[in-house]
């Protein structure tokens, strides 16, 4: 590999950055034989520290991973003894990121290699899912629920964050049951306040999370869209791609 002076792709820190992880073993496989197949470059950024360094996985199987090793050995000694290495990708156009930990270099004269446990997790971003608009304050924006017992009203959530991903929804504690963990939610109405009619979503409950200031809608309620059409999709981004112009039209004075 190259010197760590190379520059590299910068880890990714987002407020809802649960909303993308990909934990199940198999998913998990998939995306890292991607980038073994890919012959993708890795960022690794050795913590603690900050060092990073040019990389590649070599494989990646059940019972872990093999990370390629560095020219330079005194890098190689830095990434031995990092307690994890955060390694940032990027495949065809999608970001790709996880954490080694226990990486033991492999013994023998060639090339440097290190071996590492399979990460529990890995956070994959398409492009799409990096154009998120907050609308608290903002155009009233809501997903209706359909009701859990035949004969009550559909549940009417205010979405307060929306992307080409997916929406996080304020509720009441008094709604939580409406979203269990992990559960998918069928014939859900998105109502955007564009003039257009209402968009057919399914959704799948990512995460919820306490929100103090909201005090009518404390809990907080990550959802990931469902095999969302292109079109509905491309209608969704518009909408914010419109609230964010306005928004920067109304900064600079001229609205």
């Amino acid at each position: 590999m190259t010197a760590a002076t190379e520059p590299g792709l910068a880890p990714i820190d987002l407020p809802d950055a649960e909303r993308y992880q990909l934990r199940a073993p198999r998913e998990v496989l998939r995306v890292l034989h991607a980038l073994v197949d890919g012959r993708a470059l890795i960022s690794a950024h050795l913590l603690p520290g900050g060092l990073s360094c040019p990389t590649a996985l070599l494989e990646a199987g059940p019972d872990g991973v093999l990370l390629d090793g560095n020219r330079q050995d005194a890098i190689n000694q830095r990434m031995a003894a990092a307690n994890q290495v955060l390694c940032v990708s990027q495949l065809d156009r999608v970001r790709i990121q996880f954490r080694l930990h226990r990486l033991q270099r492999v013994p023998g004269d060639g090339p440097a290699t290190f071996a590492a446990p399979l990460p529990s997790s890995v956070l994959q971003l398409q492009r799409r899912e990096l154009y998120r608009l907050e609308l608290i304050p903002g155009p009233v924006t809501t997903v209706l629920v359909p009701p859990r017992h035949e004969g009550q009203a559909p549940l009417q959530a205010r979405v307060v964050d929306i992307s080409g991903g997916g929406v996080a929804l304020a509720i009441g504690e008094e709604d939580q049951a409406h979203f269990p963990p992990g559960g998918q939610l069928d014939a859900c109405t998105l109502e955007l306040p564009d003039g257009g009619r209402p968009i057919p979503v399914r959704l799948q409950v990512a995460h919820t999370s306490r929100r103090q200031q909201l005090a009518r809608h404390p809990v907080r309620v990550g959802c990931r869209f469902v095999d969302l059409p292109a079109s509905a999709e491309q209608r969704i981004l518009q909408f914010i791609f419109r609230v964010e112009r306005q928004r920067m039209a109304r900064e600079r004075g001229v609205v």
